[in-house]
């Protein structure tokens, strides 16, 4: 069973740990040029000076280049090992305090033993709290900065610096304890961030189909209506072309004219043709053509 938690191990989740901790670095610089100077002032007339002043340079020159580094991951986080620079670097740091452990150790002050002791701590409690969105970034400073000072504290012998190099010692466990905690908890938070963002974009991606598709269901919908506007108004157009001849007709008795609602007279087949789809032919009913042209019906019967 997996000692992380789910999803911790994506692309996505190690590119937020990165960022996690080159957002806490200016503060981890700072905090390291003035706790060095700090310490450097406190143990000028105690130890050997040039010795202070190049662990000095050393401890400046390394947050020198953390902040290099730091100016090169903002101009472009997407591209590079960030991650394993700013894990060289932290050794580097780490490393810095685990020699002022030991050069910096006055043996006839305890005061100052104590003091040293106090900064190196604090500065370890500090990478707790600002590198454990990394576990290995962590254990890459607490290791080679508490180790020697504890290692020192047990070689000077005593019931004291046994006690203090015991104290450092179980400091040292319980650090590494609780950055593992929160580690796991950073991870946590993480990976749901990423979950969260994934759900998000993908919420938004069904929401623009959805709006895509009610787009195209607008247009469809005003497609067809107006077609049907199209075919409703082929059909009044078709129904007002539709003639019928309804009511009253005056018609004269004698000639078989029709009056118009103008008052003009027309004559039947045309009255009948304007005001219907009618039309006529012209032909003689037997009765007619006998009347008319008797004469050669007989000629030719």
């Amino acid at each position: 069973m997996s000692l992380l938690p789910i999803g911790s191990e994506s692309p996505q989740v190690r590119a937020k740990q990165v960022g996690l901790l080159y957002s806490h670095l200016p503060v981890i610089l700072l905090a390291a040029s003035v706790n060095s100077v700090i310490l450097t002032l406190t143990h000028w007339n105690y130890a050997s000076r040039s010795i202070l002043l190049s662990w000095l340079v050393c401890v400046q020159l390394t947050a020198l280049l953390r902040g290099v580094l730091l100016l090169k991951y903002r101009q472009n986080p997407e591209r590079g090992s960030w991650g394993r620079w700013f894990s060289w670097g932290t050794l580097a740091s780490g490393i810095c305090w685990g020699f002022a452990g030991v050069l910096l150790f006055t043996p006839g002050s305890v005061p100052h033993q104590t003091f040293l002791t106090f900064v190196i701590g604090g500065m370890s409690a500090g990478a707790v709290t600002t590198l454990s969105a990394n576990v290995r970034v962590v254990l890459a400073y607490l290791i080679p900065s508490l180790v020697p000072l504890t290692v020192r504290l047990f070689a000077e012998g005593g019931q004291l610096h046994v006690a203090m190099g015991g104290m450092v010692g179980l400091f040292l466990i319980l650090m590494i304890d609780i950055s593992w905690r929160w580690h796991r908890s950073t991870l946590t938070l993480l990976a749901l961030e990423v979950s969260n963002g994934q759900l998000i974009a993908q919420l938004k991606s069904e929401i623009a189909e959805r709006e895509q598709v009610e787009e195209n269901l607008k247009k469809a919908r005003d497609f067809l209506e107006e077609r049907v506007g199209e075919r409703t108004a082929q059909l009044q157009q078709a129904i007002d072309n539709v003639k019928v001849l309804r009511g009253l007709l005056p018609i004269c008795s004698s000639c078989k004219k029709i009056r118009d609602d103008q008052g003009y007279w027309t004559q039947l087949e045309t009255f009948i043709h304007q005001h219907s789809e009618a039309d006529f032919t012209h032909g003689l009913c037997p009765a007619c053509a006998e009347r008319l042209f008797q004469g050669y019906i007989e000629q030719f019967s």
